[in-house]
């Protein structure tokens, strides 16, 4: 038996089919918008205010955590940040269900994070107007490539470095390079990776 939902809301969250035309959830998005507006317009210098409507809009943010405007999404509440993260400009996070991103996790610029989807058949997709949302992870310290895009339902694991223009539509290991479209391991990372960082860069200035 179909589980009882109260609302579209409820049914997005859940990973069931919805109808984004729903007034309830054009609201929410309309509302996150303005903020976001806000948000992106900034003195480039207000931290304070960017960090305060941050807070306000996501379901958490970390500690040292830096989302250089233009960012956008689609409600806000369902996207959680840990501590240090950096997004380059233009991360897009489309967040119909969670997003959650560990510490420590790096965004090249141009980055979308999609967890919405619609189905194959047109008559479900364009006249029943339906959609359905997986949730993607982002594990500590993942480095995500220039204009990257991840799809709904994926997990990135820990340390693992996504080349720039990859798309993403399966699970990715931790400590690997990967890359492409569709996105596919490299390599593993390796103590070699950071030898040959120092012979050509020289140690760390910290």
């Amino acid at each position: 038996m179909e589980q009882a939902f109260a609302s579209e809301f409820e049914r997005m969250v859940a990973g069931r089919t919805y109808h984004s035309t729903d007034p309830d959830l054009s609201r929410m998005r309309a509302q996150t918008k303005r903020v976001l507006h806000e948000y992106n317009t900034t003195h480039p210098d207000d931290e304070e205010t960017r960090m305060r409507l941050l807070r306000g809009l996501l379901g958490k943010v970390g500690d040292n955590a830096w989302i250089e405007p233009p960012f956008r999404c689609d409600y806000g509440g369902q996207i959680s940040f840990g501590d240090f993260i950096f997004a380059n400009y233009d991360l897009t996070i489309l967040d119909c269900a969670p997003v959650t991103v560990g510490d420590r996790v790096l965004f090249g610029p141009g980055v979308t994070i999609a967890t919405a989807s619609h189905p194959l058949d047109f008559h479900q997709r364009a006249v029943e107007i339906l959609e359905y949302a997986q949730p993607i992870t982002i594990e500590e310290g993942a480095w995500i490539g220039a204009r990257v895009v991840i799809g709904p339902g994926v997990t990135i694991g820990a340390r693992a470095v996504i080349g720039a223009g990859s798309i993403v539509t399966r699970d990715v290991p931790a400590d690997v390079v990967a890359v492409g479209n569709p996105c596919r391991v490299l390599r593993p990372i390796t103590d070699a990776d950071r030898d040959a960082y120092l012979a050509t860069y020289g140690p760390s200035a910290v």
